[in-house]
């Protein structure tokens, strides 16, 4: 890409944070126009881009009404002088216009032949040139319905003999994206066994992309794709093949984590994060102080960290979490998503209750008879309810105490469900159903539980003040010292001059909308301080537990609650902590999970009591983290309802 090509106007979308930055390229381009120029057809399309900026009501705001008039007229010209060139392609002159196209250009060009309906001046015979002779520009025409109306039999032929046909379809079908889907358009005689057979033969590729067969093989069955178990199972085949190459290079990131117990140490825990191994030892001085079961078990919350100060379970995957790399990895739609940080979580939590167990084991106790106390201490809270749930504690085999728990781990959650919704609970109707219930259809005993947010201005302040992504937090005074806006405004002595002229407008913005303020030192400071805490919050973990914030800070989430900026949610579990518990126990949403419920329901689990031992401990954690939950849901209907 040359320099000129680089630096050229490019309208992304409308969220895009470098709106300003492309304003400033835009203004002088506009600036040196002159009209006696000869234009090319990357120089008309510039100004197309600048047009599209322009209907989307995009000016700097130092423009003022005679510029931005002045600015209207010029890209209206090119744009007419954009159409006429178009309108002229045919058959003979078609192939040396896409070889003189730019990248940044090549979807606009698709775009208006679409539009100009120039597509009807190309025959059959040369689109099929095209294809051949510029095959990867069928990224930029699927998405042209009546293109690929017209060229139904063309384009069908190219994609079953293009090597690239099934990353199209995997990225459409299957792939997990941030960004808006650009919907493609597939030939209508493109049948289900052609996709598949497009697949199947892009697995038996020695370049194969190890992103794209990991999506086969994590695939879901939709009206889009389906996909024989035969074809997910190579690509499980040839998904180890591949792991197993990149470890062998060391091509791979190395998360070890390691928990002990220390009879000497004081404090409660340590931590130690030495040339990538992450320690965590805890005290049994400070353990054998405790004498009670309740105070033990609360021990998940208070030393293992399994919740947060506001009752969050802090095990799940969050997208604040994931670094840039993690971010931009190719996911599965079909699987949870996560990252280092997650799984040093995961791989710390399960040793952290393997090892609380075998301390209690010493004692002549238990994980289980924790568990069983705790239960007795919600009934104490509950009063005139009891939730029937006890785990045995046998010497039985671990697949038999699996498949005992799970159904009595279930009828737990039925009871809970029928408390929040009925005030009482009602065994005998309980058990006239043995139909499994979903984590996200049990109800909390407590209004405005949880707040989200998908307004689009929450978002973008999001954007903005807390992540890493966003153009306004390095400066040339304090470099990437900071990864967001908001610390470096917080945490240092930021004036308006310290930001670039492409970040300026922004910042101005911000102090006009009152969310920033220039103070009588010329700081840039945080006005609206209480509001910007609580998209902080949403930043961190997603959401907000509404009932464990001081009353100065509901009072925010309720104005904004007021201006439909925040959403409220009656559930026992979080959106984030539902996604969380299904990637345990069943494959309904996520197809890389530990499905623990279905396996051991169906007898699809592999025969290994070790691994039967790992995966109940697996389910006690589950079990734990949940009745930590209906703990803090039971306290916040006593405390404030």
């Amino acid at each position: 890409m040359s320099s000129k090509e680089f630096n050229r106007v490019v309208f992304y979308s409308k969220e895009d944070m470098a709106i300003g930055h492309s304003l400033i390229k835009a203004e002088k381009l506009l600036d040196d126009y002159n009209s006696e120029q000869i234009f090319t057809i990357n120089d008309l399309l510039e100004y197309y881009n600048i047009k599209i900026y322009f209907e989307n009501d995009f000016f700097l705001t130092k423009w003022d009404e005679s510029k931005k008039n002045k600015y209207l007229k010029t890209v209206e010209l090119n744009w007419n002088l954009l159409k006429q060139k178009l309108l002229q392609i045919s058959d003979s002159n078609i192939e040396e216009i896409l070889n003189e196209l730019e990248y940044n250009y090549k979807s606009n060009f698709w775009d208006l032949i679409h539009k100009l309906s120039v597509f009807k001046n190309i025959s059959q015979s040369k689109f099929s040139e095209i294809l051949n002779g510029f095959s990867y520009h069928i990224n930029y025409i699927l998405p042209q319905k009546n293109i690929v109306q017209k060229f139904n039999k063309e384009i069908k032929c190219f994609l079953l003999s293009y090597e690239k046909s099934a990353e199209i379809i995997l990225s459409q079908f299957e792939e997990k994206t941030n960004k808006k889907l650009i919907k493609i358009f597939f030939p209508k005689s493109l049948s289900y066994s052609d996709k598949e057979y497009i697949i199947d033969k892009y697995l038996d590729y020695d370049d194969a992309n190890f992103n794209y067969i990991r999506l086969v093989e994590r695939s879901k069955d939709s009206n889009d794709l389906k996909l024989s178990d035969k074809t997910r199972h190579k690509a499980k085949k040839k998904s180890k093949e591949q792991n197993n190459e990149i470890l062998e290079k060391g091509h791979t990131w190395n998360i070890r984590v390691q928990s002990g117990l220390s009879k000497d140490q004081d404090e409660p825990v340590t931590f130690k994060n030495n040339e990538g191994l992450f320690e965590a030892t805890y005290s049994e001085k400070f353990l054998d102080k405790i004498d009670d079961e309740i105070s033990l078990f609360n021990m998940f919350k208070h030393l293992f960290n399994y919740t947060d100060e506001t009752s969050l379970i802090t095990l799940v995957s969050k997208k604040s979490e994931l670094d840039v790399m993690e971010r931009v990895f190719m996911k599965s739609k079909h699987e949870y998503e996560t990252g280092q940080v997650f799984t040093k979580k995961e791989m710390l939590s399960t040793l952290q209750i393997h090892l609380f167990d075998n301390y209690l084991r010493r004692k002549d106790s238990g994980i289980e008879q924790l568990i069983n106390s705790f239960i007795s201490h919600l009934n104490e809270l509950l009063i005139s309810n009891k939730l029937v749930f006890q785990i045995r504690n046998s010497d039985s085999e671990y697949i038999g105490k699996i498949r005992t728990i799970l159904p009595d781990f279930d009828f737990l959650l039925k009871q809970y469900k029928n408390l929040a919704d009925d005030g009482s609970i009602d065994l005998e109707l309980l058990q006239m159903s043995s139909k499994a219930i979903g984590f996200s259809q049990i109800t909390s005993q407590v209004k405005s539980k949880y707040i989200y947010s998908n307004d689009n201005l929450i978002l973008q302040l999001k954007h903005l003040f807390f992540s890493d992504q966003s153009h306004l937090f390095y400066t040339e005074s304090y470099g990437t010292k900071y990864k967001n806006l908001f610390d470096l405004i917080t945490q240092e002595n930021v004036t308006l001059d310290d930001f670039a002229n492409y970040q300026k407008d922004t910042i101005q913005n911000l102090i006009r909308d009152g969310y920033l303020k220039i103070n009588q030192e010329n700081k840039v400071e945080i006005e609206r301080i209480t509001l910007i805490y609580v998209i902080r919050e949403l930043h961190r973990n997603e959401l907000l537990n509404y009932w464990h914030y001081p009353k100065f800070v509901r009072n925010e989430i309720d104005l904004m609650i007021k201006e439909k900026k925040l959403l409220t949610e009656d559930t026992l579990f979080s959106e984030e902590e539902i996604k969380y518990l299904n990637f345990y126990l069943n494959k309904k949403i996520y197809t890389n999970g530990y499905d623990l419920r279905n396996k051991y329901l169906h007898g699809t689990n592999v025969q290994s009591e070790q691994k039967h031992k790992n995966d109940y401990y697996l389910i006690l954690k589950i079990i734990t983290l949940t009745l930590l939950k209906i703990e803090d849901d039971i306290l916040i209907r006593k405390n404030y309802c």
